[in-house]
């Protein structure tokens, strides 16, 4: 298991090309690993300021993070999101981690999404127009 500087350095970034326009970038991935956890979607939402993230970048960092034993699934989105939002440092950011199995027998759906924002960002038309989970 890497050091967490050695595991945020898996994503990867590049400048924005569009710094001066808000728009959501929208990604999706399946996660395996912990079987108390995952298999897992995750949907990560953002906004970027002045990086973007390298979709390739994924699997490699995946692969990382499905070495980790986590307790439960909030564990896990917890972690996620404090990796997106220290590499990205968007202006938006919205992660939601669905996991895809049941629990247990009265828990049939179990899921953790987190939201952060820069503390003077803020663009109400642009969130009330995103589709809600």
């Amino acid at each position: 298991m890497l050091e967490i500087f050695e595991r945020r350095n898996l994503l990867e970034t590049e400048t924005n090309p569009g710094i001066q326009f808000d728009y959501v970038v929208t990604l999706q991935s399946e996660l395996g690993g912990a079987q108390n956890v995952f298999p897992a979607r995750l949907t990560l939402r953002y906004i970027p300021d002045r990086l973007i993230l390298k979709p390739a970048c994924l699997a490699t960092y995946f692969q990382e993070i499905e070495t980790i034993v986590f307790d439960n699934l909030e564990q896990a989105a917890v972690l996620l999101m404090e990796d997106f939002n220290n590499e990205l440092i968007p202006r938006w950011i919205n992660m939601r981690l669905n996991k895809h199995t049941a629990d247990n027998a009265s828990v049939q759906h179990h899921e953790a999404t987190m939201e952060d924002r820069q503390p003077r960002w803020h663009n109400a038309r642009l969130l009330e127009r995103l589709e809600r989970y």
